[in-house]
């Protein structure tokens, strides 16, 4: 089976998500530190993705905690890249999955964290990744994705597991198409300054919203000479988005 049609969905930003047990993950509030498995290898989950040992080798020697770099994996909160709780101190793999430890920022989101986790408020946590392809394939008499490197960006603390197809709803009129691509240039010409990892996800998430744009259909939309005047309008805009979403 080819996998780009049985995973066609599952480009850009991807979420995993795993609760808590006393045997996967630990948390101390008086250390601050959270502790444990974020990942396990071997077993096919409910997305039918078996993780392979070794398939974060590559992200925690180019973006680990003891890298050089500046994007390193970040422990967040709710997969915000603008909720930035803690950092990873340790992270490694070994033959059961992928451990990590994490400092939890005095921080009101740390905090919070802290807290909730241990009320069991928030029992959940969430890798936020992407497929290596040339290193993933389909294993046809198991039915399942074999995962052999991913690109890990980040570790969350969620309260319910994240989609990372969710597109950007609420439009209802041109004039909430208009106000949405001006927010879009808007993020668009920040982003694009650089492409260091957080800002490759924003632009992910700047691009999810201009897939559910280009496929809006306003409700109880007029058919009037005004109505066409504005949709040529936002056409022109989408032309003028499209150019300044370039590389740099």
């Amino acid at each position: 089976m080819d996998k780009a049609n049985k995973y066609k969905g599952r480009l850009g930003m991807q979420y995993k998500t795993f609760s808590i047990n006393s045997k996967d993950v630990n948390y101390d509030s008086e250390s601050r530190t959270i502790s444990g498995y974020a990942a396990v290898f071997g077993n096919k989950d409910k997305a039918g993705d078996i993780l392979i040992k070794g398939c974060f080798s590559k992200s925690i020697q180019d973006r680990g905690p003891g890298s050089a770099a500046n994007d390193k994996i970040i422990v967040l909160w709710m997969h915000d890249m603008n909720e930035p709780i803690g950092r990873l101190t340790v992270l490694y793999e070994d033959d059961k999955g992928l451990y990590f430890e994490a400092p939890i920022d005095d921080v009101p989101r740390g905090n919070q964290a802290i807290k909730q986790l241990e009320s069991g408020t928030l029992n959940q946590f969430s890798i936020g990744y992407q497929y290596v392809w040339e290193n993933c394939e389909y294993d046809a008499e198991k039915d399942a994705f074999m995962v052999k490197e991913v690109k890990l960006h980040e570790i969350s603390v969620v309260s319910i597991g994240c989609n990372g197809e969710t597109e950007y709803l609420g439009l209802k009129s041109i004039e909430d198409a208009e106000k949405a691509y001006e927010e879009l240039n808007a993020e668009i010409s920040e982003v694009c300054s650089g492409m260091s990892a957080p800002k490759q996800q924003k632009i992910q998430r700047i691009i999810s919203k201009v897939i559910s744009l280009s496929s809006f259909k306003p409700e109880n939309r007029k058919e009037s000479s005004l109505e066409g005047q504005k949709a040529d309008m936002h056409g022109n805009k989408v032309k003028s988005m499209f150019k300044n979403l370039k590389l740099k």
